[in-house]
């Protein structure tokens, strides 16, 4: 599967968004990267939800990257980078982020089942995911998924 087609479709139906709340969506997908076998759905879902988080936290003004990548760490592996410049997310807390029905959002405005979700997408597909984050330095969410041996680009 192309990778980077399957995000631009799912940041597609989030660039509405990003614009009403005045957020930069800015993507860095180079061409060439190698494909994964992997559900597209479920991938876009992985993404949208990933994407949605960040605006939730960047705010107005704020900057959210997409990036694709092989991993320099695991060279079999796609990396999907989403980093955005909000408030951080406390250490307390990082380490329930992935945990059903765990949310920081008001009542109403979430079901804690995001993060939750997109988990259990990427661990389905033999994938990682790592969260690093800093106070008042926003927060990257780094993805690696397995290429797909032996498909031509």
């Amino acid at each position: 599967m192309d990778l980077n087609a399957a995000i631009r479709m799912a940041l597609s139906l989030v660039e509405g968004r990003a614009k009403a709340e005045k957020v930069e969506l800015v993507r860095d997908l180079p061409s060439g990267l190698a494909p994964i076998r992997a559900n597209r759905v479920q991938l876009q879902q992985v993404i949208i939800n990933l994407v949605n988080n960040a605006l939730d936290a960047a705010g107005e003004g704020g900057t959210i990257t997409v990036r694709t990548g092989t991993s320099a760490v695991e060279p079999g592996c796609a990396e999907i980078l989403v980093q955005d410049d909000g408030p951080g997310i406390p250490e307390n807390i990082r380490g329930k982020i992935f945990e059903p029905f765990f949310t920081t959002k008001e009542t109403g405005k979430g079901t804690g089942l995001g993060l939750s979700l997109v988990y259990e997408i990427v661990k389905k597909h033999n994938g990682t995911i790592e969260v690093e984050s800093e106070a008042g330095k926003g927060a990257k969410f780094t993805v690696l998924l397995p290429f797909a041996a032996g498909l031509a680009v």
